[in-house]
């Protein structure tokens, strides 16, 4: 019984994978520019959170780009309402700044959806800020995608569970948004080096 039950495992995995492949190629046609959410709500990190779960509940939205100089430098959800505010007990006189996710992870808007899907998976994240133009002009969630193609996303989880050293690997263009840690300077283009995020001018002195 226990020789039958793996088998039955291996073969559910490898029928998942065959129906991810196949989603996945469907998806390489539509671009995050053609599902995300347009218009994004960028907000000073000065405002409390109570001014911004007004702003997100008045607008009907659930994400806040968070800007500083007019620089994208952190992103919050409705979620961390939940998980950073309510059950941490802070005050509604928190700044959002305090409670925001950075550095951004975003993706080119002329991304398809199976990478954007493998980016959310592979950095456990529900919100995808798109870029053009190095402007924030977007955000794609998961629920965008799932409108589009409801099994995606838990696909892309199992994809990458099975092919886990490969998916490391894979190249999937996103950005990273923040001040470099060698130069001090901000950056839409941050990359991981060494274990630090570098901006492209200090990435090539380095290497």
């Amino acid at each position: 019984m226990q020789y039958k039950h793996s088998h039955e495992i291996f073969f559910k995995k490898y029928i998942n994978l065959g129906l991810y492949i196949f989603m996945a190629r469907a998806m390489k046609s539509i671009t995050v520019e053609e599902v995300m959410s347009r218009n994004p709500r960028i907000v000073s990190g000065e405002l409390t959170v109570e001014e911004g779960a007004k702003i997100l509940k008045d607008l009907g939205i659930s994400t806040l780009i968070i800007e500083e100089e007019g620089k994208p430098v952190g992103i919050v959800t409705d979620r961390d309402f939940v998980t950073k505010i309510i059950a941490e007990g802070l005050p509604p006189s928190t700044k959002l700044r305090d409670i925001m996710s950075t550095p951004i992870i975003m993706i080119p808007h002329k991304e398809n959806l199976e990478d954007a899907a493998k980016i959310m998976t592979r950095r456990k994240i529900r919100k995808l800020p798109v870029i053009k133009d190095d402007k924030i002009v977007g955000i794609l969630s998961e629920n965008d995608i799932a409108r589009i193609s409801p099994d995606l996303i838990a696909l892309a989880q199992e994809y990458a569970n099975i092919h886990q050293e490969n998916s490391e690997k894979e190249k999937m263009e996103e950005y990273i948004a923040g001040k470099c840690e060698v130069c001090g300077q901000f950056s839409l283009r941050l990359t991981l080096y060494n274990g630090m995020l570098v901006c492209p001018e200090c990435l090539d002195s380095m290497r």
